[in-house]
């Protein structure tokens, strides 16, 4: 799967000039510090100085553009049809509002009535009670304890009891649908719970977020409805638990209860993100509470009483009447988002504004919330910055810690005071106060801080609103449908909605924010050339300045009008341009008040009033609002890649360094600020929960698509060019950070600031295209998130693997953008899996995913699924011709979107459809594609130099692809193997004709397959693809069919392989086997001598030989030719194989000593890891093994003449076979064979054949033995030796008359041997040759002559005699 294109660096460098950003906004001056809490470690006050109160005029330096904070929205009665019952009311009346569910309501005695009060109409209307209603209240129920038609709980309370009623509404499919005013409202005739009141009056009703209700009873007591789906063994389904009343009132006695004071309640408001509720009572006392999760964790945690507010108050403020600080009307929570540390604003009757906390002030708060300027924004954010300080974790009380005078107490006021004011509501820096000026006619008083959110100090600005009649409360509206994140630039464009229901209908006005400020300037202005918009920037800073001009920029409502056009061109002109600021000295540093901040004052602070003070300030002027608090942040590329901007800079003449730092536009801050506060809700926020379902929705990925790409098309109009180009107007004294630059820059050499300016420019062009393409990106992270909303996300991710799910759990959406571009491919896979798992068309989500997100889905990536899906739908054609179109089409879809698909995964999806050519191609195609210049093939055919580079890249690319092809041929392979019987399951099969056959047929279609699949390959052009083929024909021993290919690369890869690998025989071995093949007979021939010569362990002696043999053969042949040197070779390789045949008889020999000689042992092994001469088979082997008749062999092979030496190993020969252990008749038997054996081999040698000697040592022997006599004459003569030599070595022993024979105990014993050969003569004279007979019998004559003369000297040799002379006369008659 292929990710975005865009480099990961550049979105990190993104994504960390954000967090730089979204941390600076995160941690501003909040109300701690604006209220000078923080700074000063107490308790303070303001509204006594003309600048805590300024209009909007001050904004544009002019109030001729009338610019209004408030405006009323609609108005509208209260329905005919309940006036009427106003004619028959008896006592009671009360009305208040629902804004839950966007409707008022107004109870006559015993009946209600509820009504949409923005069309004041669909009526609603209960009258089953018979008692007075004294409150009201709508709680959303808890989870699972009612039905779900059952959307909200409408309390009523009566003096006797408490009615719980169930609301429904039409549209019960769409849960959200109960705000809108098209449903019909529904009240259920029965009560689902009923309460007694124990005689004690309900004064109010408030339910928390989490489906709890509380009450406010007459007794001052707090009380909480507990209700459950069913009873239980403990208690009913339903029951008022008392918060207020302890253990002391049980023992307490009633009658003294009579005297204690009872302080009725009058307001409870509830901090949902706290889990704090607060009470006013009658009688201006309030209290705190925690309620923790359920009702047994509910606790008090103070109680301050009017008395002790006035008290601390006065004590803040003391030039003020002291009635200004009694009697508390109003209490309004304030949030997470309006505070950290302070939790509770209450409004007296005169508008005095109190600041509470629930935490005790400490030193640990005394610290800034806020970071200052230039605190390591070029960094990312890590654990060594500072963190926000938050509240204290366990509320402790209620104190008091700021109080804020109304307008009208500053000395230049020019506005009233408010008087009695009897209702308030806080929203956002915005507090609204009614007050009764008239008797019949009450005031809205706006006092808000949004305009001036950019101050150092608590601004605010004063707004009157005249209303039709008395006010009985107000509320603000709440959205339609609440998304799981919040868009805080939704916030920024919507205006918050206020309600007031008066005795005359309802009056809906909305306050409205600095973007709405800046649409009405643009329009009073008629664009954005003019002083008033300039002043704008200045005093909002130019970074917000810019943020709320992209708010109308980039808003959809707005889109192509004029507004649009101005809120840009604003953005242009006042956004400032980069800079480098040098820090000169100590003095200019603190001249940066802006930029830098010393050790001992806080930026933007020089200029800000003491809180604490009870007198008013001389004039400042308006230096400490203009003050701009908060600067470009250092850019994080120059400062965590100095080395990388230097070279990308090298034209420039002064590198950036450690002393110069970037100072980047406004527009460039804008467009980072903007965007950090839009992913703000989502950035850190995990991707899935632990059960692998989406934490956004798709409404909620709707919302941020319409933010993105509304930037996105906006940075698409204007290019990062036009956003960094210099574009100011002509007077840019407004711009307070770029006149203290030039003041530094004054000593600066023109050219040089120049250049700086120059890398200031490029810098920022760096940073906002790599914002541009975050953004792009962003974009397309989020459609394809909400894509897999729609498609079952939970299921989506249960078919990932679970190191991905790990992974996903793991991920958030900050990974997701920046760093984890993998999740978003296999999320893809995953759905696209899907789809082919459900057999169903990918067309339309394909379709869908290319258009939305073009990086993550491209085009090959289209191209691969496509493919998947027609090879899918292959696997089900009956029809060969349409398999045989479909592949074709599929195939040609991949070359053409060739070489970024997926290889591998195409290839498979081939191979699972038997299309092994589309493979081949495929593979080709993407080779030629990623080398068109055939670089690789060019290294190739050079031997592979190793200072080719590019080459050696090239090269393994290409054989990278073509390893598919020999992925292919595996799996080929394996299915043949696997086809193969084992031996057992051939001896079942031989009973199976049918089964051999069809695992026969098997393995022929696969060696075809495998055939066709080669021949495809070499029939390209390119010799790496043959190397492909050959390297996995080599590795699977397939040497036949390698053998069998006539190719001229085969030889070549042969020889690169064979000298890659000198060592290995096989290569070697089929490099001999190619030469033979293929004619080239001397060439074989050298390679098999060599290796015959090669000195190797894997090569026996046999296969030596062989070799040789083969040599031999080859050079035998009549192609190799007749010159000499073929002749000397052919000589050569003769006389190798006969020395190498003397040397497998002295291996012989040596395998009987191998059990007790460890050096024959090792002398075998070296007799098989090389070829030797005959010296050193005679040294190192013959010799020193006592291998007598190699010895002999080598002599005789050697040519060697040296009768002594040859006589010596025969005589050892001899020795040897007689000296075995044995009786005489089994070593004479032994003795002959031997001599039988060497006889025939050397028989006819010359030299190496001493017929004398042997004669002289066999009778020697026989005689020893005491042998029968005539045994050596019979078996020589048994040898078929030559009868005249014997005749004429007898006739030589006879005549030397040797006393040797009487030493060994036989006197008579060559006499009888002689006797004995001429016997043999004698009975075979038919045999002998007619020409020499004469000759012999002569020779056999003489020995019998010679015997009978020595017999005739020696005594008892009667019977010698006689068979002399019996013999005589035989051969006698022989002759005759």
């Amino acid at each position: 799967m292929n990710t975005t294109p865009s480099p990961p660096d550049v979105l990190q460098t993104a994504g960390n000039m954000l967090e730089c950003h979204d941390f600076r906004d995160r941690h501003k001056p909040e109300l701690l510090e604006l209220t000078g809490v923080s700074q000063h470690g107490r308790a303070t006050m303001s509204g006594l100085n003309d600048y805590d109160y300024q209009t909007l005029a001050q904004l544009t330096s002019g109030d001729s553009h009338n610019l209004q904070q408030l405006r009323t929205l609609t108005k509208s009665g209260i329905p005919n049809e309940i006036l009427e019952h106003f004619k028959h009311i008896k006592c009671h009346c009360v009305m208040g509002l629902f804004p839950e569910i966007g409707r008022a309501w107004l109870t006559i005695d015993s009946d209600i009535y509820i009504w949409t009060y923005e069309q004041a109409r669909d009526v609603a209307y209960y009258d089953g009670l018979s008692h007075l209603i004294v409150s009201v209240g709508l709680v959303k129920p808890r989870p699972g304890v009612l039905i779900n038609d059952v959307k909200y709980l409408l309390l009523l309370t009566t003096p006797i009891e408490v009615i719980v009623l169930g609301v429904t509404f039409d549209d019960q499919n769409d849960p959200q649908a109960a705000v809108a005013e098209a449903n019909g409202m529904h009240l259920m005739n029965k009560p689902l719970f009923v309460l007694a009141t124990d005689n004690i009056a309900i004064n109010v009703i408030q339910g928390s977020d989490d489906g709890r209700i509380f009450l406010g009873g007459r007794d001052g007591c707090l009380y909480e409805i507990d209700y459950h789906s069913e009873s239980s063994w403990f208690g009913k389904r339903c029951k008022k638990i008392n918060h207020s009343q302890g253990l002391v009132s049980y023992i307490v006695p009633s009658f003294l209860k009579v005297f204690s004071e009872v302080d009725p309640i009058e307001k409870i408001v509830i901090d949902n993100s706290r889990k704090l509720l607060y009470v006013l009572t009658e009688k201006s006392s309030i209290e705190a509470w925690h309620i923790g999760a359920n009702f047994t964790n509910v606790r008090r945690l103070g109680r301050i009483t009017q008395n002790d507010i006035a008290s601390q108050a006065i004590n803040l403020i003391k030039t003020v009447d002291p009635s200004i600080f009694k009697c508390v009307k109003a209490i309004c929570p304030l949030s997470r988002e309006d505070s950290n540390f302070l939790h509770l604003v209450a409004v007296t009757q005169c508008g005095v504004r109190l600041y509470f906390s629930t935490s005790r002030l400490n030193g640990q708060q005394q610290q800034f919330n806020y970071i200052p300027d230039n605190f390591n924004v070029g960094q990312p954010t890590n654990n060594s910055m500072p963190t926000m300080q938050t509240e204290s974790e366990t509320p402790k009380g209620l104190f008091l810690l700021h109080v804020r005078l109304p307008p009208g107490y500053t000395p230049n006021a020019t506005t009233n005071k408010p008087k009695q004011v009897h209702a308030a509501h806080h929203s956002e820096g915005t507090m609204l106060m009614i007050t009764t000026q008239q008797q019949e006619q009450d005031l809205l008083w706006s006092v808000s801080s949004a305009p001036f959110s950019n101050f150092s100090y608590l601004v605010e600005s004063t707004a009157l609103e005249g209303l039709d009649g008395i006010v009985w409360s107000l509320a603000e509206l709440k959205d339609s449908i609440v998304p799981s994140v919040t868009s805080m630039l939704h916030n920024y464009r919507t205006p918050r909605r206020v309600v007031l229901l008066t005795n005359q209908g309802t009056h809906i006005v909305e306050l409205l924010k600095a973007a709405h400020l800046l649409q009405q300037l643009l329009l009073s202005c008629k664009g954005p050339h003019h002083e008033s918009v300039k002043m704008f920037f200045q005093t909002q800073t130019e970074r917000e300045a810019c943020v709320t001009a992209l708010l109308l920029a980039t808003s959809n409502q707005l889109c192509g009008s004029d507004i649009a056009l101005w809120a840009t061109q604003a953005f242009m002109l006042y956004g400032g341009e980069p800079c480098f600021q040098h820090y000169m000295n100590a003095s200019n540093r603190n001249m940066h008040n802006n930029t830098m901040g010393s050790t001992t004052i806080v930026p933007g602070r020089e200029r800000m009033p003491p809180m604490y003070m009870s007198t008013p300030m001389p004039n400042t002027g308006n230096s400490g609002a203009m003050g701009t608090q908060y600067t470009q942040p250092i850019s994080p590329i120059s400062v965590t890649q100095p080395t990388q901007q230097q070279q990308q800079h090298q034209h420039s003449a002064l590198p950036v360094s450690d002393s110069s730092l970037i100072i980047y536009s406004a527009k460039h801050d804008g467009l980072y600020l903007f965007v950090s506060r839009m992913l703000r809700s989502v950035w850190k926020l995990h991707c899935v929960d632990e059960n692998l379902c989406s934490r956004l929705t798709s409404n909620d990925c709707s919302i941020l698509l319409i933010e993105l790409r509304a930037l996105r098309n906006f940075l698409e109009k204007h290019s990062v060019h036009d956003l960094s180009a210099s574009r100011r107007m002509p007077y840019d004294t407004h711009l307070g950070r770029s006149s203290t630059v030039l003041m530094n820059n004054s000593q600066m050499p023109m050219n040089e600031h120049r250049n700086l300016t120059e890398q200031a420019q490029i810098e920022e062009k760096r940073s906002l295209s790599a914002l541009n393409q975050f953004i792009k990106h962003a974009c397309e992270v989020m459609s394809l998130w909400s894509i897999l909303n729609d498609h079952q996300f939970q299921l989506l991710c249960q078919q990932l693997s679970p190191e991905h799910q790990k992974m996903l759990r793991c991920c958030t959406f900050r990974d997701l953008l920046i760093t984890r571009s993998e999740v978003c491919a296999f999320l893809i896979i995953a759905l696209i899996n899907l789809y082919l798992k459900d057999k169903a068309d990918v067309t339309e989500v394909s379709d869908n995913l290319r258009e939305l997100c073009p990086n993550l889905y491209r085009h090959e990536d289209e191209v691969t699924y496509k493919a998947t899906e027609i090879l899918m739908s292959v696997k089900n054609c009956q029809s060969a011709q349409e398999k045989e179109q479909k592949l074709c089409t599929t195939l040609q879809m991949c070359l053409d979107a060739a070489p970024t698909l997926p290889l591998h995964s195409i290839c498979q999806q081939f191979i699972s459809v038997d299309f092994y050519e589309g493979v081949v191609e495929l593979s080709a195609t993407c080779a030629s594609k990623m080398d068109p210049e055939e670089i690789g093939i060019h290294y190739y055919n050079n031997n592979e130099p190793a200072e080719d580079r590019e080459g050696y890249t090239c090269f393994v690319t290409r054989m990278n692809y073509y390893k598919e092809v020999q992925l292919m041929l595996d799996c080929i392979y394996h299915s043949l193997a696997s086809s193969r019987p084992d031996q057992d399951q051939s001896r079942t099969i031989m009973f199976n004709c049918d089964s051999t056959q069809d695992h026969h047929d098997i393995e022929n279609r696969s060696k075809q397959t495998i055939k066709k699949i080669t021949n495809q390959a070499l029939r390209l052009k390119d010799p790496l693809m043959h190397v492909t083929i050959y390297e996995w024909l080599l590795s699977h021993d397939m040497n036949s069919e390698l053998l069998e290919l006539v190719q001229p690369s085969l030889g070549e890869f042969l020889r690169r392989s064979v000298s890659r690998n000198p060592e290995n025989v096989k290569l070697i071995d089929l490099l001999w086997k190619y030469y033979e093949k293929n004619g080239h007979h001397s060439q074989a021939a050298q390679i098999l001598d060599n290796l015959a010569m090669t000195r190797s362990e894997n090569i026996s002696l046999d296969v030596r030989i062989d070799y040789l043999v083969r040599a031999v053969m080859c050079m035998r042949n009549e192609t190799v030719g007749s010159s000499i040197t073929n002749g000397i070779f052919l000589k050569e390789l003769e006389d190798k194989l006969e020395i190498a045949r003397v040397q497998k008889s002295v291996l012989g020999a040596m395998h009987p000593l191998a059990n007790s000689n460890p050096d024959a042992r090792q002398a075998i092994k070296e007799l098989n890891l090389a070829l030797y001469d005959i010296t050193q088979l005679y040294q190192n082997f013959a010799d020193p093994f006592d291998l007598w008749e190699c010895q002999l062999s080598i002599l005789n092979c050697s040519n060697h003449n040296d009768p002594l030496l040859i006589e010596s190993v025969w005589g050892n020969i001899i020795n040897s076979a007689v000296d075995t252990p044995g009786s005489a008749h089994e070593r004479s038997i032994q003795l002959f064979t031997k001599i039988e054996l060497l006889v025939r081999e050397f028989g006819e040698s010359g030299p190496c054949f001493p017929f004398a000697f042997l004669i002289r040592e066999l009778e020697i022997k026989a005689c020893q033995l005491h042998l029968p006599e005539g045994t050596v004459p019979e078996k020589l003569f048994a040898m078929k030796l030559d009868v005249e030599l014997l005749l004429e070595y007898y006739s030589r022993m006879i005549s030397m008359n040797e006393r040797i024979w009487a030493n060994e105990g036989n006197e008579w014993h060559l006499i009888q041997s002689a006797i004995r050969v001429v016997t043999l003569l004698a009975d075979n004279a038919q045999a002998i040759w007619y020409r020499s007979k004469r000759r012999i019998l002569g020779k056999a004559q003489d020995i019998v002559a010679a015997c009978l003369n020595i017999c005739y000297q020696k005594p008892d040799t009667n019977r010698l005699q006689h068979s002399l002379k019996e013999l005589q006369c035989r051969l006698q008659r022989l002759l005759g």
